[in-house]
């Protein structure tokens, strides 16, 4: 009997019902939102706030309490649109809008544009000299010259092929670019939109950039509509989805996240034709593309090209350098022309030339000038004004050692500032993304790691485990020590002893068999269902209601002792980003009590 009873409900799982009927009611909301049911809509979004606010309380992930937050300002400021909307205080109708998860007018511009007829013999040539010579002004990236060639060569033979009544294989026409930042990937694909509108692949040559976050939303449909809206604005063109290995990370770590939301809503569009339809280029690093596609063998199946973007030597970079100063208007002397390769080669070594790419030579230019401003005289004139010399190359090229190159960081390791800080102080920098990644961005989480888990996390030299092994005992050893200073400081304020906080429990029957038993606060946390029958509660009712009381006393003081530990343990940038968001919910707050009090007191 006693294996068969329920555990009362604990801080982690109220946090998780509040939250997802906060989420239910939420997408009520955004239903009666697009439907144009507004009052409905507003009374909703108030009410989906009242529980997100209070899932806060009881949520002890960072991550999951800062989009519950941002969550509940947008839908606050949704209602307060349309309670304005409806006074008649904002501009128009209220209207749905992005934000509240509104539905936009289904009105396409183009959906009534007739398609042209077929490309006349002159139009493919034109467009195919067109292309080449696009392609013979940029620097460098033979292999994906080649691999654009052969594509405008097939496109115009399909072409050829219908003209005369054959069939042609397939339509994908779906692309991945992969290399690393700098190297082109963006201006190719506006190339590839310019191609498809000249031979009638697709009706428009516009590019939709997006990455992550213009895609992905912090609750269930909500995603899907968001993506919804960036395949609409790229119809007829190209979506460019940047970095998109980064909506697999997330999954592929077993950690919740909507990301799939966004893949699904992608890959419903992947196989229309026409022109109409949206061709879409996944772009980022080759080794993370390769796991985004292999994730996902649909998505896989439904991309015909890829394009990889090597590198640019330092040859193309010279190169880069002699066009730009050209187009700017600017020269170099003879001198600083004839020493333009050194300076590059010997200035930056083979690892930052890959992180910085073509945004070298813009760095580049920009320090240089910069010496040339601080070496010429105010009387300067002439050509003096614009002509770099070597020194002004050379000094600008030292710049590269005291810069960070233009890396942006990589999501999974966002939050983790409190264990990169630490794994430093302990000579395990190297680590800190294997930590950060596996999940360990507190403090407290690393108080759970055993030598084995150090192990599997990628540390393999003896020296380094055992300080690893070291910093978790130290961890450990604070934790402990904060946790027994805190044991204190979670009685009920109400309640001076353990009579009292009986009889507030309405358990004032047991009062007597807990003094018999010496049962007093420092020990109340670790009675156990059977503890209470060997006190003499033989009853199930009884005890069960006593053991209920205990667990939700001692789960609610074990979550304030864990979020004080937690708060004690991290930075004091996270303890002022923590008041900053607290302060913005007590504001949120504010907005949603005025809210119902104008619309009397829903």
């Amino acid at each position: 009997l006693v294996s068969t009873l329920p555990r009362p409900p604990t801080a982690v799982h109220m946090a998780a019902d509040l939250r997802d009927r906060g989420i239910d009611i939420a997408n009520e909301a955004v239903a009666a939102d697009n439907a144009g049911n507004y009052e409905d809509a507003i009374n909703k979004y108030i009410k989906a706030v009242g529980f997100l606010q209070t899932a806060v309380k009881y949520e002890k992930n960072q991550i999951t309490i800062n989009t519950i937050r941002d969550k509940c300002k947008e839908y606050v400021q949704r209602a307060e649109t349309l309670k304005d909307g409806l006074s008649g205080k904002g501009k128009g109708k209220a209207k749905a809008q992005a934000g509240g998860g509104g539905k936009e007018e289904e009105t396409d511009d183009d959906e009534d544009e007739i398609d042209p007829g077929p490309l006349t013999e002159e139009q493919l040539a034109a467009a195919e000299a067109e292309m080449n010579e696009a392609l013979s002004k940029l620097i460098g990236m033979e292999s994906v010259k080649k691999q654009m060639r052969q594509l405008c060569k097939q496109l115009s033979l399909d072409i050829r092929r219908r003209a005369e009544g054959h069939s042609t294989m397939d339509g994908i026409r779906h692309m991945m670019f992969t290399g690393n930042p700098g190297v082109g990937k963006t201006t190719v694909s506006r190339l590839v939109a310019r191609l498809y509108k000249q031979l009638g692949v697709s009706s428009k040559d516009h590019v939709v950039e997006v990455q992550k976050g213009d895609l992905v939303a912090g609750y269930v449909n909500q995603t899907s509509m968001k993506t919804a809206k960036k395949i609409k604005e790229a119809r007829g063109g190209i979506l460019f989805v940047d970095e998109a290995y980064q909506l697999t990370q997330a999954l592929q770590r077993g950690q919740s996240d909507f990301s799939g939301e966004a893949i699904d809503e992608m890959m419903k569009v992947m196989n229309e034709s026409g022109r109409k339809s949206v061709t879409f280029i996944f772009a980022g690093y080759k080794k993370e593309m390769d796991e985004f596609v292999q994730y996902n063998p649909g998505l896989e199946s439904r991309i015909k090209y890829r394009f990889h973007f090597e590198d640019y030597s330092v040859e193309d970079l010279v190169k880069i350098v002699q066009i730009k100063i050209q187009a700017s208007g600017y020269k170099m002397s003879p001198d600083a022309a004839g020493s333009l390769h050194s300076i590059i080669d010997k200035g930056t070594t083979v690892e930052l030339r890959s992180k910085y790419n073509g945004r070298l030579t813009d760095n580049l230019l920009q320090w240089s000038s910069d010496h040339m401003n601080q070496r010429l005289p105010l009387n300067s004139k002439g050509d003096e004004l614009v002509t770099l010399h070597k020194i002004d190359l050379s000094e600008g090229v030292k710049k590269f050692l005291l810069a960070r190159p233009p890396q942006k960081k990589d999501p999974a390791l966002l939050g983790g500032e409190q264990v990169e800080q630490q794994l430093a102080m302990w000579g395990l920098a190297e680590y800190s993304p294997l930590f950060v990644r596996a999940g360990y961005r507190q403090l407290i989480d690393l108080i759970h790691l055993t030598e084995k888990d150090i192990r599997v996390l990628g540390v393999t030299k003896d020296a380094e485990i055992r300080r690893a092994v070291a910093l978790v005992g130290r961890l450990r050893q604070e934790d402990r020590k904060m946790s027994l200073e805190m044991d204190a400081l979670f009685i009920d304020p109400d309640t001076l002893d353990m009579r009292t906080w009986l009889e507030k429990r309405s358990l004032g029957d047991f009062i007597k068999i807990f003094e018999k038993h010496k049962i007093d606060f420092e020990v109340l946390g670790d009675v156990t269902y059977d503890d209470l029958r060997e006190m003499g509660l033989v009853e199930v009712g009884p005890r069960r209601r006593v053991y209920r009381a205990i667990s939700t006393w001692r789960d609610d003081r074990d979550a304030k002792k864990a979020d004080a530990i937690r708060t004690r343990m991290a930075s004091q940038e996270q303890r002022k980003y923590l008041y900053d968001e607290h302060r913005n919910m007590d504001q949120v707050g504010e907005r949603l009590a005025e809210l119902k009090h104008s619309l009397g007191g829903v």
